[in-house]
This record gives structure tokens, C-alpha cells and sequence, in this order.
């Protein structure tokens, strides 16, 4: 690392404002405090300052003291402040390692949300990319899962960076070690009862060198295919502030398998809020063909209800793959279904039996029948309506924003997913207004 220069890593990955704002995330082991200290350099030389965020997720007695740690680190470091964020709440007794992660991401992006950071970097290597491509090869994956980690990559409205993706694990502990800084091992990490553990402890050289020649390879060509993609969307795709996404049939129809496949799971995600895409291979395939063809019939897939409606293939949410009510109290911020953040007003009254669910049939119904809102001709199609969030007091509807009822809910689109790569995307409310807009 003595002869790496983070400026060369990170170049790539930009660009970054002026002065650089960015978070980092740093556990104390050695691949993210070498990442943290070498990010807290590069920031003060470009007059930049640095987040550091540590995750206690509460499920070893030393966690705490190990944050507080490398909050101690980084306070004596100028241009950085550290901050320890805490998972709370019962944790589950299966796939604890994927809901940690999903929630240590979370926190991580929320706070990053929060304070206006758009670039959060972790400190994926060499190594764990190796054990990534190696991994995946072993489940039967394609050329999209060989490809592994990308280095930049949206996630919950920030951008994730991976700057360390070609650096060894040796190499970071080298350059700790001729600073005299030590890091924390984790015990987990040896644990063979978790898969990335044991294809660590298979992998030597050779076969590590082999994975990262495949993550390369497939890497380029996941790179231009995603760009194809995007390519299409932007000339092609909407997606609405309600929370559904669209995209010309002829359009996708005349595009290449690949790229069409790429599309459908991206749009997929994004509307789902799921956390991973199903297989579109089929219906990718029964999409092919010429222009004129028959529009396919409606059907559901990966938590969508996909609908062909004059000329566009439409993507709604399913309401009924929507979580239970989530209990809501005034003042209350959250991100709902993976796909709107909303805000509940402080106005209202404490001590009522608030909650967020969707508007469904019920809403619907009280909203002609209370709010004497005609629904017949509303812009916002049916499948939409029934997924959108609403505001509720028992079962009395109370305020849903998109249909302008009641008062006491904000929502605002915020995927989980972007629809490309970029990271960035466009909601437009209807094709024909002014803020109409397509995908970027």
C-alpha cells in the first residue's frame, strides 16, 4: 500500500463535490480502519471532511467498546467525527448475518440520507471479492453474479463506493503495521458455520486469481450491458411519483435478451422494494418477438403485478405483498415498502392508534364515500392506488398525499433501488405536464 495513492483509487469513483463530503464505514478491523484512515487523508488534503460510522449491532458483549474505539481513533484525527449507530429490537434467530446486514446498511444510509452525504464507502477487497465470485460460481450463477461487487452502486438514494476492490487484505495490514496501528479481530470471522467462511478458508492463491480474472471479465461486460440499459430506460421508461414504473413495449421487445432481462430487473426491484430480483428469463423471452404481437397477458412477478396498457408494459406494486400495518406516532420519519420515504405530522394527536398501510379496497372506498373524491378517471391507475401509502386511525382512512386526502402524511418516492445504475431517478406524474421527465 506504501506504493498505492487512495487519490488513484478513488479517482475513478468520482467525482466528488468541492469540498468532498463522505461517509465511511469502519468496524475496527483492519480492511475498514486502513480504508477510514487512509479516506481521512484524502479528504483533509482536498479540504474535505469525513463521517465515520460504526455499527453496534448489539450481538457480541464487546461491540460496544469496540465502536467506542474507533470513535476514540478518529476524534484525534482533523477534518472526521466518528458516529456509532445502535441496531435495537429483537434480533432473528435465522439469517442473522443477512439481517445484520441489511440493517447495518440501513442505519448507515438513513444517516447518510439525513445529513445531506451522498458517497459512502466500505472497504470490500481483493479477498472478499474473490470469496464473492466464488461463492456465487458455486450457487450456478450467470455472468451478471461473476461479474461480483461493482465499485460504485446505488443504495437507498447514496452512492456506495468500493475503492479497495483491487487491493489485498495483506497490503492494507502492511501499511497498519508501519504506522503502528493495530485493528480488532473478529471472532465471527471465523466461524464456519457461515458459507463465506468456509470458501475463505478453501481459496488459495490460485483459485482467488481465478475468480478475480472472472469478476474482471464478466465486470466489463456487465458494465456495458447496464449501460445499454440505461440507454433504453432514459429513451423509453418512466417511472411515477406513485410509486410505478413503465416502459414502451416496442421498445423493449426490439432490444437485445440481455438488455431486456436487465431492464425487467431493474424496474422489478425498484418497485418491489424487494431486496433481491426473481428470475425474468421467461418472461423476458415471451416478450421477444416483433412489435405488432399481441400484448402479453397481465401476470404477477417478484412482488409486481406487470400489465401491458396501450403500448407501455406497466409495473405496480402488489398490495397484497405489502408488510402489516407499521405503527406510526406524530413526528414519526420512515422509509416505507422500499419505496417512499414518509413523514407523519407532528399535529397530530399522541396516545391515537396511528399506523401506515396501504390505501387497498377499504381506502378506496372511504375515499369516495367520505372524502367524495371521484376515482373513475383518476390519473393514477387502479393497481397503483391500492399500493400507495395512507395514513390511518384504526380503521378510519385519514390522509393519503398522491389523491390530495386528509392531512397529516407527507410521502415522497424513494426507491430502494434506482432503475440504472447512475443511481439517480427521474419520477414524472403524468407524460403530458409540464414535469414530465424521462429516466436519467
Amino acid at each position: 500500500m506504501s506504493d498505492v495513492d487512495l487519490a488513484d483509487l478513488m479517482a475513478p469513483l468520482g467525482p466528488f463535490e468541492r469540498p468532498p463530503m463522505i461517509a465511511v464505514a469502519v468496524s475496527g478491523g483492519s480492511d475498514s480502519l486502513g480504508l477510514g484512515l487512509m479516506l481521512a487523508d484524502w479528504a483533509r488534503k482536498r479540504g474535505g471532511h469525513l463521517h465515520v460510522l460504526s455499527v453496534d449491532h448489539g450481538l457480541r458483549p464487546e461491540s460496544a467498546a469496540e465502536c467506542a474505539r474507533v470513535a476514540d481513533i478518529f476524534a484525534a484525527i482533523p477534518s472526521s467525527s466518528a458516529r456509532i449507530l445502535r441496531w435495537n429490537g429483537v434480533k432473528p434467530a435465522r439469517g442473522l448475518q443477512a439481517a445484520a446486514r441489511a440493517a447495518r446498511y440501513g442505519l448507515m444510509t438513513d444517516w447518510c440520507r439525513a445529513h445531506g452525504v451522498l458517497h459512502l464507502a466500505v472497504a470490500h477487497t481483493a479477498d472478499d471479492q474473490a470469496e464473492t465470485v466464488a461463492m456465487r460460481r458455486g450457487h450456478g450463477s450467470g455472468a451478471i453474479g461473476l461479474a461480483g461487487m461493482a465499485a460504485v452502486r446505488p443504495e437507498s438514494g447514496v452512492r456506495l463506493l468500493r475503492p479497495f476492490l483491487s487491493v489485498s487484505r495483506a497490503s492494507i495490514r502492511v501499511w497498519l503495521r508501519a504506522r503502528g496501528q493495530d485493528w480488532i479481530e473478529d471472532p465471527s470471522n471465523e466461524l464456519t458455520k457461515f458459507e463465506r467462511v468456509r470458501v475463505r478458508q478453501s481459496l488459495n492463491p490460485a483459485t482467488s486469481g481465478e475468480a478475480l480474472e472472472l469478476a474482471t471479465r464478466f465486470g466489463r461486460s456487465r458494465d456495458a450491458l447496464e449501460r445499454e440499459a440505461a440507454r433504453l430506460l432514459a429513451e423509453a421508461g418512466q417511472v411515477h411519483k406513485a410509486g410505478y414504473a413503465s416502459v414502451g413495449l416496442q421498445a423493449l421487445r426490439l432490444a437485445t435478451p440481455e438488455a431486456r432481462s436487465t431492464i425487467l430487473r431493474h424496474l422489478i426491484l425498484a418497485v418491489s422494494g424487494a431486496h433481491y430480483a426473481p428470475d425474468v428469463e421467461d418472461f423476458s423471452a415471451a416478450l421477444a418477438g416483433d412489435a405488432e404481437e399481441a400484448a402479453p397477458a397481465a401476470r404477477t412477478l417478484g412482488g409486481c403485478l406487470i400489465q401491458a396498457l396501450r403500448g407501455r408494459l406497466h409495473l405496480f406494486r402488489e398490495a397484497a405483498g405489502i408488510g402489516p400495518p407499521v405503527p406510526a406516532s406524530p413526528g414519526w420519519r420512515g422509509a416505507w415498502d422500499g419505496r417512499f420515504a414518509l413523514a407523519v405530522s407532528e399535529g397530530l394527536s399522541p396516545g391515537e392508534s396511528w399506523t401506515i398501510a396501504p390505501l387497498g379496497e377499504a381506502g378506496q372506498r372511504q375515499a369516495v364515500d367520505r372524502f367524495g373524491i371521484r376515482l373513475k378517471r383518476h390519473h393514477i391507475p387502479l393497481p397503483a392506488r391500492l399500493a400507495l401509502p395512507a395514513l390511518w386511525r384504526g380503521e378510519h382512512l385519514v390522509a393519503q398525499p398522491h389523491l390530495m386526502l386528509g392531512e397529516g402524511l407527507a410521502a415522497n418516492l424513494a426507491p430502494r433501488h434506482t432503475v440504472t445504475t447512475c443511481g439517480f431517478t427521474v419520477a414524472a406524474p403524468r407524460p403530458h405536464t409540464m414535469y414530465s421527465s424521462p429516466l436519467c
